[in-house]
């Protein structure tokens, strides 16, 4: 019998991971540019198009990235105030506004990260990681409206859940929209599902067989090439939705939008200046387009200079959530504290990305994988009854 710990049986383990890992990544490199294409806008667009963040991230396939700019949108809107430790490490929270008005896409968002009513368990366990940020109340009745992203007081399973029903309720809608037709593209992520399990499944026989007859470096191999699997499917692109020509020219919007972000990195004076551009008349009204973007009739300045360098500050606060989810936020953050925003806002951005982003890869990886499940349990179920 060969021995799991055999130098040339773990070559052999190694070279089957490195295998199945270099399939599981051509799997990813042939759908990844499909869902990363974006039509190409004839103009750049300076307002959102109709929709929601959480809408239009899902229309462009930044799913990803969509809970940092929906975080960031109530931030720069003031309806949140994001808790985060300067460093990479610590808790991260976000705390609602008092009488702070929210739609019912972003109630659900923050009720994702917290359950409505806490067992006494959690109750006790949400007071710590209150206390660990400096928030140290008696009671949960006496509590802030405080939502862990990171930390003690994140509730892991809840949030799956909810965002799972949040993610698929806003794509039925965009398809009760006529935005995108029933169904979605999710081959791929099927196919890395089914290459996950099978290393899954043989990987558990052969570390229980490598853990009965004490041969620990086998079990390790095998380990290894579980995680790296699990890992490559992290980077796999999201189900893609199967867009309507409607969907289509609201994609081409928000590529103009897209287009807009990137050439005012270049010159937004310029791109400020034209009739279109500007989001006041000189006598301080708001043009179609300031109205669009909710801005305020005030403030205003007295002098054009000075009411071009708050149109500025007001477009840049905007299209921040937007330049999040085209990656384009590091640049544009930067002209937002030369213009006077907030010196944090660079650092939350930052930890609100990395959080946020690997919570939703590994929720689409953990959904995929519970979905292929029940197909492959209801396929044993009906040969079963079959064989009856």
């Amino acid at each position: 019998m060969t021995r799991v710990s055999d130098p040339n049986t773990i070559l052999g383990l190694l070279a089957v991971g490195v295998v199945l890992v270099l399939l599981a990544l051509l799997i990813i490199a042939i759908a990844r540019p499909i869902a990363k294409h974006l039509p190409s806008s004839v103009v750049a667009e300076y307002v959102p198009p109709p929709g929601d963040v959480l809408e239009h991230g899902l229309l462009v396939r930044a799913d990803r990235r969509v809970l940092a700019a929906i975080i960031v949108d109530l931030a720069v809107r003031g309806k949140i105030r994001i808790l985060a430790p300067r460093g990479a490490r610590g808790p991260v929270a976000m705390e609602a506004r008092p009488e702070a008005p929210f739609t019912a896409d972003e109630r659900a968002l923050l009720e994702a990260f917290r359950p409505r009513r806490l067992r006494p368990r959690q109750q006790r366990r949400y007071l710590r990681a209150l206390e660990e940020i400096g928030v140290p109340v008696a009671s949960i009745e006496h509590a802030p409206e405080v939502y862990f992203l990171r930390g003690r007081g994140a509730f892991r399973n809840h949030r799956r859940r909810a965002l799972t029903r949040l993610f698929d309720d806003v794509r039925d809608r965009i398809r009760s929209e006529g935005l995108a037709r029933p169904g979605s593209g999710a081959a791929h992520l099927v196919l890395l599902s089914l290459l996950f399990l099978i290393v899954l499944v043989f990987g558990l026989f052969l570390i229980l067989g490598a853990f009965i007859t004490g041969e620990w470096m086998g079990a390790l191999v095998v380990l290894v090439d579980v995680l790296a699997m699990f890992w490559v499917m992290t980077l796999a692109p999201p189900p893609l939705l199967h867009f309507t020509d409607q969907g289509r020219e609201r994609r081409r919007h928000l590529s103009g939008l897209r287009d807009y972000i990137r050439l005012g990195e270049q010159d937004r004076i310029r791109m400020l200046e034209s009739q279109q551009g500007a989001l006041r008349t000189p006598a301080g009204a708001l043009t179609p387009g300031g109205q669009a973007l909710g801005l305020r009739p005030r403030p205003t300045a007295g002098d054009p200079v000075a009411q071009s360098a708050l149109d500025r500050y007001e477009l840049t606060e905007h299209l921040l959530p937007y330049a999040v989810l085209f990656r384009q936020e590091r640049s544009w953050q930067r002209e937002f504290e030369h213009l006077g925003g907030a010196a944090n806002i660079s650092q939350h951005m930052r930890v609100l990305g990395t959080t946020l982003e690997g919570v939703v890869a590994v929720l689409e990886v953990i959904v995929i994988i519970g979905q292929v499940l029940r197909v492959i349990g209801g396929l044993f179920s009906f040969l079963g009854r079959a064989a009856d």
